[in-house]
């Protein structure tokens, strides 16, 4: 049975690796935000399921999947999404108060023990070397200082600053990150800001929390 920390590594090693696959699609919503074209023929979805439709991936108002940046049948599902209106390069489908960047990474189920029983063990474990180098984009534990852990129910959420230099071009070093379960899958969901429109901490905070009620409503739902 794994443990914990390989839960984790596995995890957010696939986010990095994915991430790095899908710069591409982050840059180009960066370039959307000082300006839309035409719009599309259809409006981008809200969502999307993944892992064989064990989870749906579900932002909060305003925000989009931005397929072509997404990866939705990689063995770790990663799933960008965006202002609908700069998805779908048409104002009238819809815009967040103040947008950022969303991804969200889903694991393999594992058999591991539940998530909420090891929220202690995984906050521990993301104070060490080993679990800053698991968050860090460039697998070193020197270019990631977790600034802030926070238990909200049966999620973790990490404020972090990462130095990597295979960032998501257009975006801030600084993020928050949040970890949850959904149907035996670890998920972990990050939102950034575009460091030409920095988000306000408390929207930043609010809009993971979003991610992580939308994505959980969905997948039952589902």
């Amino acid at each position: 049975m794994p443990t914990t920390s390989t839960r984790l590594h596995r995890l957010i090693a696939g986010l990095a690796l994915v991430s790095l696959t899908a710069c591409g699609g982050g840059a180009g919503l960066a370039n959307l935000t000082d300006g839309l074209g035409a719009g599309l023929s259809r409006t981008p979805p809200k969502s999307v399921d993944v892992a064989r439709g064990a989870v749906t991936v579900s932002g909060p108002q305003g925000y989009c999947v931005d397929r072509a940046g997404s990866r939705l049948r990689a063995e770790t599902p990663f799933v960008l999404l965006g202002a609908c209106a700069s998805i779908a390069r048409d104002r009238s489908a819809g815009r967040p108060l103040q947008q950022g960047l969303l991804t969200v990474a889903v694991s393999p189920p594992d058999g591991g023990p539940g998530f909420a029983a090891t929220l202690p063990q995984l906050e521990t474990f993301l104070s060490s070397p080993a679990g800053r180098a698991a968050l860090a984009r460039d697998g070193l534990d020197t270019s990631v200082e977790v600034l802030e852990t926070r238990r909200e129910g049966e999620a973790l959420l990490i404020r972090l600053r990462d130095t990597s230099a295979t960032a998501l071009p257009g975006t801030e070093a600084t993020y928050w990150r949040g970890l949850f379960e959904v149907n035996g899958h670890l998920v972990t969901a990050s939102v950034m800001s575009f460091a030409n429109q920095p988000m306000a901490p408390d929207l930043a905070v609010a809009t993971l929390r979003g991610v992580i009620a939308e994505t959980r409503r969905a997948s039952v739902a589902g």
